[in-house]
């Protein structure tokens, strides 16, 4: 893994390290038979990116603005519960 996580897979296995596992079954866990579950991973795996080749690449901005704030990539996490499980300061 780089030194920062870059990507779903290496945010995740950086949880499984770093989380007790009980924590970390929680947040990767769905509810009863993890139907939805299922079905959101598999609709993320149908998604295809289709990188730009043989463009200048030495000044890449992917920052955003939601809601008025300007953010550095658009990623972000959404609200959910038992943010205390991950972090002290989690409400």
């Amino acid at each position: 893994m780089a030194s920062e996580p870059v990507n779903v897979n290496e945010f995740r296995e950086l949880a499984r390290q770093v989380l007790p596992k009980m924590y970390y079954d929680f947040y990767t866990g769905g509810a009863e038979d993890q139907h939805t579950l299922k079905q959101n991973v598999d609709a993320s795996r149908r998604i295809m990116l289709r990188p730009r080749v043989i463009v200048d690449v030495s000044r890449i901005d992917m920052s955003t603005t939601v809601l008025g704030y300007k953010i550095s990539a658009p990623i972000m996490i959404v609200p959910t519960a038992r943010h205390q499980l991950a972090h002290p300061e989690g409400l």
